[in-house]
């Protein structure tokens, strides 16, 4: 397979200023790859930004390897499933979410992971532009009440076999776990993914989260052959 070179792109991490965020964009491919000359470059560049430490987004264990050769250690790992998709008429949708605003998403993803795993709008928009074509979509426990818990889907079309789409972000309120919503939305965007021609869903959650974990798993979702990394080091040696 030829490599994948990865391209950068320096943000804050959501809620914290003395942390750089390093996304390297397509660096959750298996064949994805850097040099250690270039991170070092992309050190000084957040050195330079008067920043403490640099954290990136989930990597490969390839770039993984590379990153943990200038320094880099592992702050998190993530469970990467895939389940295969039947298709948009085939799969039931078994609600009917409703769209939920930015604010909406992120007063719930706060709620729901809060300290340093909640995203910010940002980063919320980071992941919707990480797709070519998204759908944010929100469960309420009434119609009349506001959302209490959202998904993030989304997928780039591609002529390769298999076509992915991806279930990018899930949080339910803690005051609403437990309910179903979890499953009622992923099920939802898996039927639309399956609609659109996307062949399999992926997924990736903290490897310690049991409780996500069994939800995919009760889906159809299954390991797929490696993990995923968030890698963190100081700016400074």
């Amino acid at each position: 397979m030829e490599p994948r070179p990865v391209a950068p792109l320096f943000g804050n991490w959501p809620y914290d200023p003395t942390t750089a965020l390093l996304t390297l964009r397509s660096g959750h491919h298996p064949e994805a790859t850097i040099t250690s000359d270039v991170v070092k470059m992309w050190l000084g560049t957040a050195q330079h930004g008067g920043f403490a430490r640099v954290r990136t987004n989930a990597v490969s264990p390839q770039l993984a390897d590379i990153l943990a050769t200038v320094g880099f250690s592992v702050k998190q790992e993530l469970s990467l499933l895939g389940a295969a998709l039947v298709g948009g008429n085939s799969l039931p949708a078994t609600t009917h979410p409703r769209r939920v605003s930015g604010t909406q998403a992120v007063r719930i993803d706060c709620a729901a992971f809060h300290g340093e795993w909640a995203i910010d709008p940002p980063a919320l928009l980071a992941a919707k532009q990480a797709t070519q074509f998204h759908r944010l979509r929100g469960l309420a426990p009434s119609r009349l009440r506001r959302a209490s818990g959202y998904c993030l889907s989304g997928f780039t079309p591609s002529p390769a076999e298999p076509r992915y789409g991806y279930i990018q972000r899930l949080a339910v309120h803690p005051s609403a776990q437990r309910g179903g919503q979890g499953r009622k939305l992923v099920l939802d965007a898996m039927h639309w993914l399956g609609s659109r021609g996307m062949q399999h869903a992926v997924v990736n959650t903290d490897s310690t989260n049991e409780a996500a974990l069994s939800l995919y798993h009760s889906l159809g979702f299954a390991p797929m052959t490696y993990s995923l990394y968030v890698l963190e080091r100081p700016c400074t040696d």
